[in-house]
């Protein structure tokens, strides 16, 4: 009998659910901290996590695809009330339940289930969040469904690698290499086209670029320190092209 192969989706999720459930099986809970005065977290501290705090006070409904074990979540529980966490693996959302114990409530959900086909109502959400998960699923599938959870003026926010720079390419298939990727996931990393189609798809967009010489002012600023590294590398965000970009920071707002 011939043995049916496994889809990059199961592939996927069977690495994240072994990994989570390492995780779960820890008697100490974990939180994944970003870490301030850091080259490589500066993006999401500085910006994602900005752009997600900025409508908290509005009693706003969010959902967070692609979750993981709550490696971002933590601004999220911090500032909303009537959240869902979505992903793949329920070991991931289990782990997020016990790590974040604390800030449990009758208003947070979760759903374990794939970002291609969400299985929520329409025009639900005021915002979704994503970070770096979008090269999890097909990334027109992805885009669509986003939108259609998305209330009018609804807001999708997410930071991602940007797939133009070669030198993280070629980090990418290294993993692939590995066995830490899949083959699609290499065909999905956002590119600036698929930037493109969100802005077409959304209307309104504002994305931010960040890290275009990370891999050399990363290392540089344990000797200069993280001020200096981090006035050169604002510098050099402003002034190179997109496609050196090591992140980027989207916010999308839903006009139709």
């Amino acid at each position: 009998m011939q043995l049916k192969k496994k889809s990059d989706l199961d592939i996927e999720r069977e690495r994240y659910s072994r990994r989570a459930e390492i995780n779960k099986q820890n008697t100490k809970k974990c939180h994944v901290n970003k870490r301030k005065n850091n080259l490589i977290d500066a993006p999401y501290i500085e910006i994602y996590f900005q752009y997600l705090m900025k409508n908290s006070e509005k009693g706003f409904k969010i959902l967070e695809i692609c979750c993981g074990e709550g490696q971002c979540s933590k601004p999220i529980l911090e500032n909303y009330k009537d959240i869902t966490f979505a992903d793949i693996s329920q070991n991931s959302l289990d782990v997020i339940k016990r790590n974040f114990s604390s800030y449990m409530t009758g208003s947070i959900k979760f759903k374990e289930c794939n970002m291609e086909l969400l299985p929520f109502d329409n025009k639900k959400f005021d915002i979704v969040a994503c970070a770096g998960g979008l090269s999890y699923g097909n990334n027109k599938l992805v885009l669509n469904e986003i939108h259609r959870v998305l209330k009018r003026n609804g807001i999708f926010i997410c930071i991602d690698s940007l797939n133009e720079n070669p030198i993280y390419k070629l980090n990418r298939y290294i993993h692939y290499l590995k066995g830490n990727r899949t083959k699609s996931t290499l065909k999905r990393m956002p590119n600036t086209k698929l930037l493109d189609d969100y802005k077409r798809k959304f209307g309104i967009t504002e994305i931010n670029y960040s890290g275009k010489l990370i891999w050399i002012l990363h290392p540089l600023s344990k000797i200069i320190g993280y001020r200096k590294s981090k006035i050169l590398s604002d510098f050099f965000d402003k002034n190179l092209p997109k496609w050196m970009s090591f992140k980027f920071i989207m916010e999308a707002k839903k006009i139709s």
